[in-house]
């Protein structure tokens, strides 16, 4: 199978649309060219920059409202979601880590989470922890 093959996983959370995917170049290009109209896409990887899949999704409104629960078995999570200001956890490989980002009503803002080590990676189970 070619990178450009590997399926991408997709779904809606309470109204949120969103893919996973991004094995390899092609497979990047193609989700950037089907999702086009998303405005979040999140990047996974570990600190030297090999990126890195298998990260549950949990996206919040600043009160707390949940707005996104995926699992993304791809580096890439890309989300169409209102402008606005959101709080993103990520959870995978033993590490839970929280951002903060403002989607843009146009374009695309990209938020990307590179704070896993290769030791860590190495050590944890992979798979996501709600």
């Amino acid at each position: 199978m070619t990178d450009s093959e590997v399926p991408t996983d997709q779904g809606t959370y309470l109204g949120t649309p969103w893919a996973s995917g991004g094995v390899g170049e092609s497979a990047r290009e193609t989700l950037m060219k089907t999702y086009d109209d998303y405005n979040l896409k999140l990047e996974f990887a570990v600190a030297d920059g090999n990126y890195l899949g298998d990260v549950a999704v949990n996206m919040t409104t600043p009160d707390g409202v949940p707005v996104l629960r995926a699992f993304s078995p791809g580096p890439w999570l890309m989300a169409k979601l209102p402008a606005g200001r959101y709080e993103v956890a990520v959870n995978g490989f033993g590490k839970t880590f929280v951002r903060e980002v403002s989607v843009p009503a146009q374009g695309m803002e990209t938020l990307i989470f590179n704070d896993w080590t290769k030791a860590g990676v190495a050590e944890a189970t992979p798979g996501p922890s709600y």
